[in-house]
């Protein structure tokens, strides 16, 4: 009888310590998910953060558009497109770019100009080098060839005494492309990362530019 008592209390026993063990398991399991998942949303919230672009206090939310049904680019989205009959009053003939976005105090604006020029690849870097020789009177911030999309790119950033300039040169079918972002110098420094935006945003495949929405 005694026997018997000592076995059940030790029976008793090791399922008591089992189930202490099971429980203190189960209780680091739910605290150490609770620690990842507050990290993921710590993680999450700074990317939120870092991520966003602002001007004066105000978020910038972009727009994206099909240029030629050839290549995609993100516009801020309270910029006004032009129509080809303000092309033609604004711009003469000559310097006539083939689209333009423009703030709403006409102070910032997008201009997307495909042009007849022959350009290959691998002209560009030379292109780039006589654009910046021929310059007078510019600083030049930041310029180089780059590779993205399975494509050559030219960057070329530069101001004067009036105007911040953002320009990427590519090129398709053969043919020269240009888009610039500019902005009044007093303000470029606003206006940097909506700029690059803008530019990085360049691309020729629908899931390439999903990562630059703001949608």
């Amino acid at each position: 009888m005694v026997f018997n008592m000592k076995r059940k209390e030790i029976i008793l026993g090791v399922i008591g310590i089992i189930l202490i063990v099971v429980v203190a398991f189960f209780i680091a399991n739910l605290i150490h998910d609770y620690h990842v998942d507050s990290l993921s949303n710590e993680n999450k919230d700074k990317e939120n953060v870092e991520d966003k672009i602002e001007v004066n206090g105000t978020e910038v939310l972009f727009k994206t558009y099909k240029v030629d049904g050839i290549f995609f680019l993100n516009v801020p989205d309270n910029y006004i497109k032009l129509s080809d009959e303000e092309l033609k009053a604004k711009y003469n003939y000559n310097e006539r770019p083939e689209l333009v976005f423009m703030s709403e105090l006409d102070s910032e604006h997008v201009f997307i100009s495909t042009t007849d020029q022959d350009m290959t690849d691998d002209g560009l870097e030379a292109y780039l080098n006589n654009r910046i020789a021929g310059l007078t009177n510019m600083t030049v911030i930041d310029s180089g060839v780059y590779q993205k999309h399975d494509k050559t790119f030219a960057r070329l950033v530069a101001t004067d005494d009036t105007t911040y300039y953002n320009l990427r040169f590519f090129t398709i079918d053969n043919k020269l492309v240009t888009v610039e972002f500019n902005a009044p110098v007093s303000v470029y420094k606003d206006f940097e990362d909506v700029a690059n935006e803008t530019m990085n945003s360049i691309c020729f495949d629908e899931e390439d530019i999903k990562k630059y929405s703001s949608d």
